[in-house]
């Protein structure tokens, strides 16, 4: 029979202690074998569960696979994806921090240190998902609830949601758009189970498969135990599952699917932040659109380098804030958004605005074009305004996922009206579209470009999904000139130490 693995076995032997009266297992015995912990997870799943989930939680809020100042986690590392493109610019710079991401340089080769960050970070939430999902007793009914099933329902349905959530990322860097060459491709290692370490890259349609085959468990299993909408937003639930699922079947092309989950996630959260919420700490207060989140601790934030850190200019010692690595909206971008739409109102209008650090009383001078959307005051309880909650799901997301699959797939008139449904909301002078086609398209990618500026990497991940390259030729306030055609350039190549040197299995590296 199989052994556990080291991680686990140091985690059960310790609850064991405290119970194996209860189910006559000696702890100190022999190497406790599968058998033995799943008799303890029928006799208390929370017990061995709980502890997994929070540890599972814990890590996607926590410190990537390489903790350093610019890499700190999943929100700062999409941060280093959104300085690829063309709508955000390191606008100024604090030494060396930022400036190759932002000028695109040493990010995608094998031997470089961004691509190790990503591929052993989403590996490692693969990781703790898998551990949960091998501890699921094969034999337990999960097609209803009976009162009794609920809690491995939701064990189960948490855990695949984050090994969806993970692979959709994996594929969205280490292989070409599904839709633009990449179906036919090789993906990356599938691990369905801890037990194998090495394996080859399995196909990008298989992988695309898995995704939205978790996903849609997950979602069948969160509903069927009544925890499709949690009361918490720092909480996995049917709606996390369903923003992966619209996230998979837009990329694939799916546009019934990615329309029916983003409708489910959009009934259960039908308001969008008005214009106090947008423009004053609405990207940080997990009661307005967030879906999924991180609730800023003391004990577990990453400080002056979190996202807040790097993003919210009135952080006194924050990187982004008082140690000057501030970040702008391109002026081309800038210019596309009515006076009216009070998305504007995030960035400075002015020559510059005047900042002043309470602590130190220091003033900077903040200029034109540069970011105020992070810029959140003080919370209260926390001494520094870089202490802030992190949301890496919320509401707007879905609107604008569900207008272009419905775009995408001929439905003009549904597209319109789910567009005008966030538009009019964030500006007061929009009438609703009655543009169609690519227009109406455009339009869409426009107004999604806007609404997401500078969150979750989405501008990285957008373009490549849209075949669209990098070109600064002509904007006003770029500090880099950079042009790049769609293809190779927005795929990253596998890692080399941490993968292809160790992994005899692997056949095939990314151009």
């Amino acid at each position: 029979m199989k052994k556990i693995c080291f991680m686990l076995l140091c985690l059960l032997v310790v609850l064991l202690q405290s119970c194996n009266k209860k189910l006559d297992i000696d702890p100190t015995g022999s190497t406790l074998t599968e058998d033995d912990i799943l008799a303890l997870v029928k006799k208390d799943p929370d017990l061995v569960l709980e502890p997994m989930l929070t540890a599972m939680i814990s890590a996607v809020n926590g410190y990537t696979y390489a903790n350093s100042v610019d890499t700190k986690n999943l929100a700062v590392i999409n941060m280093l994806l959104s300085l690829k493109g063309n709508d955000l610019i390191l606008s100024n710079r604090n030494g060396a921090w930022l400036v190759n991401d932002y000028e695109m340089r040493a990010y995608r080769e094998e031997s470089t240190a961004r691509v190790a960050i990503y591929w052993g970070t989403f590996y490692k939430y693969i990781y703790y998902a898998n551990e949960i999902l091998a501890l699921i007793p094969a034999d337990i009914d999960l097609t209803e609830a009976n009162g009794t099933n609920e809690k491995f329902m939701t064990y189960k349905a948490s855990a695949l949601t984050i090994r969806a959530f993970s692979y959709t990322y994996l594929m969205w860097l280490f292989q070409d758009d599904y839709q633009h060459g990449g179906k036919d491709k090789p993906g990356v290692p599938l691990h369905l189970d801890n037990t194998q370490a090495f394996m080859d890259r399995a196909p990008s349609q298989e992988v695309w498969n898995q995704v939205i085959s978790d996903a849609k468990e997950a979602i069948r299993l969160f509903k069927v135990s009544g925890n499709f909408k949690t009361d918490s937003r720092t909480d996995l639930d049917g709606t996390v599952a369903s923003v992966v699922l619209a996230r998979a079947a837009i990329t694939t092309g799916d546009w019934p699917t990615a329309i029916s989950a983003a409708a489910d996630v959009i009934t259960q959260y039908p308001t969008l932040m008005d214009k106090s919420q947008y423009t004053t700490s609405g990207m940080t207060l997990l009661d307005n659109e967030a879906i999924f989140g991180y609730q800023v601790d003391v004990n577990t934030s990453k400080g002056t380098s979190s996202f807040p850190g790097w993003m919210n200019p009135y952080g006194e010692g924050g990187y982004g804030g008082s140690q000057g690595s501030w970040v702008a909206i391109d002026q081309r971008l800038y210019d596309k958004i009515p006076t009216t739409d009070y998305r504007k109102d995030n960035f400075v209008k002015d020559a510059n605005i005047v900042i002043t650090y309470p602590t130190s009383g220091a003033k900077v001078n903040y200029p034109k074009y540069n970011s105020t959307k992070f810029g959140a005051q003080t919370m209260t309880g926390f001494t520094a305004a870089y202490y802030q909650n992190e949301i890496y799901m919320r509401a707007s997301e879905m609107v604008l996922t569900k207008a272009e699959a419905e775009a995408r797939s001929g439905a003009d008139a549904d597209a319109q009206n789910t567009l005008f449904q966030l538009v009019s909301k964030r500006d007061a002078g929009y009438t609703k579209s009655n543009k169609s086609g690519d227009a109406l398209l455009a339009e869409i990618q426009l107004q999604r470009r806007i609404e997401l500026w500078g969150e979750g990497g989405f501008e990285f991940y957008d373009n490549k999904r849209w075949n669209l390259g990098v070109d600064r030729s002509n904007s006003a306030n770029h500090l880099y000139n950079v042009q790049l055609s769609p293809g190779k350039d927005f795929t990253l190549q596998l890692p080399l130490e941490s993968e292809l040197l160790v992994n005899p299995m692997i056949t095939q590296q990314n151009p």
